[in-house]
C-alpha cells in the first residue's frame, strides 16, 4: 500500500493490474513573469495536472491517450517515481511507488521521449553505462547491461559514437534502450514515436509489440496524444484530459469520448 497522503486505506489487489491508482492528484504552482509583477499580480492559481485520477492497468500493451496538456508525463512520472502526487494512493507491480529505492528503479523503466534524457557529449554506451549505475549496478555490471540492450534495440553498430550524432529515430531507440537496463517488468514509454517518420514509428511500435511485450512479457504503458497510434497497438486505454481519467477500455469502447476530447482541445 502507497500512503501518499496519510490515509490509510489500501488498494485491494483483486484485478492482477499491474498498476493501480487511486484519486490521485497532483498541483503545481506555476511562475509569475515581469509582465505578472507590473500588472500588480504576485501569485496565480496552482495547475491541477491529476484531479483525483482513479485506474487500474492489466497486463500487456495498454495506451494513455490525451490532447498535450492532459497530465500524462506528470502520470507517467509518478509512476516512475520520479514525482509524488500531493494526495492518493498507487501502486506499480504490486509494490508501493519509491523512485529512491534502486530495486524499484530495475523494475520499473522509463523510456522519455527524444534527446532530453541523453548526455549529448558522452557516446550510447557511455550514457547507458552512467544510467546503470543508478540502478545499483557495478561498473562491469552496467557495461555489460548497456551492450546487451543496444543490441536488442539495433544500435550495436552505433554504440560507440556521439550521441549529438544520432538521428531522431536512433535517440528514440536509445531512450527505449535506457528503459530496459534494468531487465524492467514495467516498461513505461512517453511519446516514443514523436519526431519519427511514419516507417520508423512503425518499426518502433512492431519492436514493442513483438520483442518486449509478446518475447519477454513486459507490461508497457505507452503515452501519446495520437489516438490513431492505439488502435491496432493496445490491448486497451486510458483516455485522460484535463488531468482527469474520462474513459478507458477497448479502442471501440472509448472511440466516442476519444474524438469528443480531441475535437474539444482543437
Amino acid at each position: 500500500m502507497s500512503e501518499i497522503d496519510g490515509t490509510p486505506n489500501a488498494i485491494t489487489d483483486t484485478s492482477g493490474a499491474f498498476v493501480r491508482a487511486k484519486a490521485l492528484t497532483k498541483r503545481y504552482r506555476p511562475s509569475t513573469t515581469w509582465g505578472h509583477w507590473l500588472s500588480g499580480v504576485f501569485s496565480l492559481p496552482d495547475i491541477v495536472a491529476l484531479d483525483s485520477v482513479s485506474f487500474e492497468i492489466q497486463p500487456g500493451l495498454v495506451g494513455l491517450v490525451g490532447p498535450n496538456g492532459a497530465g500524462k508525463t506528470t502520470l507517467m512520472r509518478a509512476i516512475a517515481g520520479l514525482i509524488t502526487p500531493d494526495t492518493g494512493q498507487l501502486e506499480v507491480l504490486g509494490m508501493p511507488v519509491d523512485g529512491s529505492q534502486a530495486a524499484f528503479r530495475r523494475r520499473v523503466g522509463y523510456a522519455v521521449s527524444g534527446d532530453r534524457s541523453h548526455f549529448w557529449r558522452l557516446s550510447a554506451v557511455e550514457n547507458l553505462a552512467f544510467f546503470g549505475a543508478l540502478h545499483g549496478l557495478s561498473r562491469a555490471k552496467s557495461l555489460e547491461a548497456a551492450h546487451a540492450v543496444l543490441t536488442l534495440v539495433g544500435l550495436e553498430n552505433v554504440k560507440h559514437r556521439a550521441v549529438r550524432e544520432y538521428s531522431t529515430g536512433m535517440s528514440q531507440r536509445l531512450s527505449v534502450a535506457r528503459g530496459l537496463l534494468g531487465e524492467p517488468e514495467c516498461l513505461l514509454l512517453d511519446e516514443p514515436t514523436r519526431g519519427l517518420d511514419p516507417g520508423n514509428a512503425e518499426r518502433l511500435r512492431q519492436f514493442v509489440l513483438d520483442e518486449l511485450v509478446a518475447a519477454r512479457g513486459i507490461h508497457v504503458l505507452w503515452a501519446t496524444h495520437d489516438p490513431q497510434e492505439m488502435k491496432s497497438l493496445c490491448t486497451s486505454l486510458i483516455v485522460l484530459n484535463r488531468g482527469r481519467v474520462v474513459a478507458d477500455g477497448s479502442y471501440n469502447h472509448v472511440q466516442s469520448k476519444l474524438e469528443q476530447v480531441f475535437e474539444c482541445n482543437d
